[in-house]
Order: C-alpha cells, then structure tokens, then sequence
C-alpha cells in the first residue's frame, strides 16, 4: 500500500508541475493576434497534451472498471467451481433468502379489509372481542324480538281503541233510541186518549198493545246498554293494558336499541355479522404481521449465513451477492450475469483502444508539428516530457528506435 501510495503522490506532484507549466506558456502567447504567427502552434500542442492527459486520466477510470469486471467474472467462476457439497448449502441457503423476501413481497400486498380506526379500537377491547360480538348479536336478536313485540301492541292498541269508539257510538245511538221510544209511547198514549174521549171506544186492548211494545223495547235497550257498558270496559281494560305494555316494551327497545347503536359506531360496523368480519380480519393482519417478523428475522439470519458462506470462499467482493441472490439459485440467472460482465468488459476493452487509439494519434501530430517547426517556447519540451511520463507516452521515433 505505500509503495502505491507513493506512487501516487509522484504522479500528483508531476501533474501539479505540469499546470504550471501550462500556465506560464499559456501567459506567453496569449496575445497572440495573429493566426500566422508560428506560436498558434504551441497553443496547438498544447492543446493536444491537454486532451492526451484527458484521454489518459479516461483510460485509467476505463482499467479500473476494466479490473472490477474481471473480479466478478473470476469470482462466479469460483462460485461455480466449488465442491458439490459447498455448492449445496450455498444454493440451499440462497434459494432459502428467494422465498423468505417472495414471502415479504407477498404480505406487504396483501390487503385486510380493516379500517386504521378499527384496527386500533379492536386491539384494545381484544380480549374480550367475543364475548363483545356475541352480546352485540344477542342485542339485535332481541331488539328485533322488541320491534316484532312493539308492532303487535300497536296494532292492539289501535284495535281496542277503535272497538272503545265504536262502543261509545253505539252508547250514544241506543240512548237516542231510549228517548224516541218514549216519546212515541207518550204519544201514542196521547192519540189512545183523544181517542176515547171523543168516541168512547174501548181501548183497553190498545193500551195493552203499547205497553208490551214499549216495555219491550225499554228492556232491549236496556239489556243492550248494559251489554255495551260491560264491552266497553273491558275495551278500557285491554287498552290500559295495551298501553302499559307498550310502554315497557318500548323502554327495553330504547335500551337495547341505544346498546346496538354505541356497538355501531365505536367499531364502525353496521351489524354484528360485520363486526365479526371485521374481527377475523384483525386476526389475519395480525397473523400477517407476525408472519412478516418471522420472516425478516428469518431473513436475517439467512443473509448472516450466506454472508459467511461467500467471506469463506475468498471473493473479491462478496457483499455485491446480497443483492443477486437470484443467480446463485437459478445456473440460467448466473449464466445471463456472466454473459453481461462479459459484454460490458468488451465494451471497455474497445474504449480502451479508443482512447489508446486517440492518444497516440494526438503524440504523433505532436512529433510531426515538431518536426516541421523548431522554434519553441522552451517550456513546451518540458510539458511534452512530463506528458510523457505521466501518460507513459512516446515519440514514434524512439518507439521505432526501439
């Protein structure tokens, strides 16, 4: 490591040399005006050195991703070459961490059909969530029983009201029945007398004649005002009951009523058969959530163990395996894993020449603007030196010297 270090101190001091450098030459011929002037060429070279120390600074970044890929490469090629039983535990416990996370994908999606509001309410009243669900639902029962029972006495109610009322005409009819029969007595009592003091007729047999019809009707409409009497109150009887009755009943539907109603809003809920939906629904979610604990800490121990599995094989970098668990389960995975290092390292490669290619095609305009030119800032050999050695260029000359 210090020896790299070192190395690269060197290579930072000599880049620092050379921006001097640039930087005093560039003061030199910057009032040039005219294009003529043989100094443009210098600013050309210059330039040039500029994009070679460019293009090499590329090529270094290009060698270290060029170096990271074959690092993977080499270690899916010891994860492949490893020995059979090795190889087992590993794909068992990578294929173990695939269903663990398929697992908690699953139940982050699955939805319960339970407000926030009522899973909140629920989780205090728990324990006594059925005995709570079945008194709600022996409530309605009974509330139902109350409203059956309610519509019955009203109907009775209402049924002896009428009857009282019709007895009450029939009381009011017979007594004006009872007051048209004796004024007719009275008058035929009249006509009977007129009769006999005007002709002295025997009217003996008529007199007898009237009585008897009106002591009858007086005793039919006596007998019937007594039955109307005793009917009526016995209406008044079964009305009083009726409404004695009702009230009670109604006092116990208000009660329960006002017990189904506060079922209904503290859990948010329209009957019991929803608030025992709503329960077996809070009963999967928590199902669900200590399914999802298990899972993650399962997880995490697989994680911890295939962490293990991959530091004793002696990769190049385990840790990037965490996160393509995929590919040590599933050959076809791995095999398409490969075949994309593979394709991405050739893509470098061809950068690579490119820039290589670049490079060396910018020293030798740099040796042919040389060539044909000798009058040079004297700087200008310093910097093509230094490129030289930072960039670990070289004249086409001295190459073909070589």
């Amino acid at each position: 490591m210090g020896f790299f270090s070192s190395r690269k101190k060197k290579k930072e001091l000599r880049a620092a040399k050379i921006d001097d450098a640039f930087n005093r030459v560039y003061s030199q011929i910057e009032g040039i005006d005219s294009w003529e002037d043989p100094k443009k060429l210098e600013h050309y070279i210059l330039d040039s050195c500029e994009q070679i120390i460019a293009s090499t600074k590329a090529m270094e970044r290009q060698k270290m991703e060029y170096r990271i890929v074959t690092r993977y490469l080499n270690d899916i090629k010891a994860i492949e070459n490893l020995p059979k039983e090795k190889a087992k535990e590993l794909r068992n416990t990578a294929s173990r961490i695939c269903e663990l996370e398929n697992n908690l994908v699953n139940a982050r999606a699955i939805q319960r059909n339970i407000t926030d509001e009522q899973y909140e309410v629920i989780s205090d009243d728990e324990a006594d969530m059925p005995e709570i669900i079945n008194r709600f639902a022996s409530d309605e029962i009974y509330q139902a029983k109350l409203k059956r029972n309610l519509a019955y006495l009203e109907g009775e109610k209402s049924r002896w009201e009428i009857e009282r009322e019709e007895l009450q005409g029939q009381i009011k009819l017979f007594r004006k029945m009872a007051v048209a029969i004796l004024a007719s007595f009275m008058t035929l009592l009249i006509l009977l007398l007129a009769m006999y003091n005007a002709a002295q007729a025997d009217i003996s047999i008529w007199v007898f004649i009237v009585l008897f019809i009106c002591a009858v009707s007086g005793f039919i409409v006596f007998v019937r005002q007594n039955t109307i009497a005793k009917e009526n109150k016995v209406a008044i009887v079964h009305l009083n009951q009726a409404i004695s009755m009702l009230n009670v009943e109604r006092m116990k539907y208000v009660n329960v009523t006002n017990s189904v109603e506060y079922s209904k809003d503290r859990y948010f809920v329209k009957t019991s058969a929803e608030l025992q939906y709503v329960w077996e629904q809070y009963q999967d979610k928590l199902r669900d959530q200590q399914r999802y604990i298990q899972n993650n800490e399962d997880l995490e121990f697989y994680n911890s163990k295939l962490e293990r599995l991959l530091g004793e094989i002696g990769l190049a970098d385990d840790k990037i395996w965490l996160n393509q668990v995929n590919a040590l389960v599933d050959r076809q995975d791995m095999s398409e894993c490969r075949h994309r290092l593979v394709m991405r390292r050739k893509k470098i490669r061809d950068r690579l020449d490119d820039h290589r290619r670049i490079v060396q095609e910018e020293r030798d305009e740099i040796d042919r603007l040389m060539i044909n030119h000798e009058h040079y800032l004297p700087e200008i050999q310093e910097i093509i030196k230094s490129v030289d050695k930072l960039c670990g260029t070289s004249s086409s000359s001295a190459k073909k010297n070589a």
